[in-house]
C-alpha cells in the first residue's frame, strides 16, 4: 500500500470547499477547479481530504451515509505543535461556522484538545500533546 485518504459526503459541496478553505486547509492543486468534488491537503504529509456530494458518495457505500445530527462513526484528529495553536484554530473554526462541543481543554496532563464538527457534523479533533508529561507504561 502506497497511501490512504479519507472520502467525506457532504450536503452543500460549494459551502463545505469554502469551510475548509477557512479554516486553512490546502486546496489539492490535482482538484482545484473540480466542480462535482473537493479536496485539500493536511499537514506536513498532505494527508487527502475528499469531498463528495452526499448523493455520490451514497452510491458507493454499502449501507448507505451516516445521519450525523443522529450519531457518528468516526472522530477525525489533527495534531497541534502547542496549546496555542489549538486555541487558535478553535477560533477559526467559529469564525468559519464550524460548531465546537468541546472548547480547548486538559486531558489527563498532558493532552489539549479541542473537538469541533465541520457543516455536515462530521466530528474532529485538534490536539496538543506534550510528550515529556505523557504517562508512562
Amino acid at each position: 500500500m502506497k497511501t490512504i485518504w479519507l472520502n467525506l459526503p457532504v450536503n452543500d459541496l460549494q459551502r463545505s470547499k469554502q469551510f475548509f478553505r477557512d479554516i486553512g486547509f490546502r486546496e489539492n492543486p490535482m482538484h482545484k477547479n473540480a466542480e462535482h468534488l473537493g479536496s485539500f491537503l493536511i499537514g506536513e504529509n498532505d494527508f487527502v481530504l475528499m469531498l463528495f456530494p452526499m448523493e455520490q458518495i451514497s452510491q458507493w457505500l454499502k449501507n448507505g451515509v451516516m445521519d450525523t445530527k443522529g450519531g457518528n462513526e468516526m472522530l477525525i484528529n489533527v495534531d497541534a505543535q502547542s496549546k496555542e495553536e489549538v486555541d487558535a484554530f478553535a477560533e477559526t473554526v467559529i469564525k468559519a461556522g464550524g460548531t465546537v462541543y468541546q472548547k480547548p481543554h486538559e486531558v489527563d496532563g498532558w493532552m489539549y484538545l479541542f473537538s469541533f464538527g465541520d457543516l455536515d457534523g462530521h466530528c474532529w479533533n485538534m490536539l496538543y500533546m506534550d510528550m515529556d508529561n505523557m504517562p508512562k507504561s
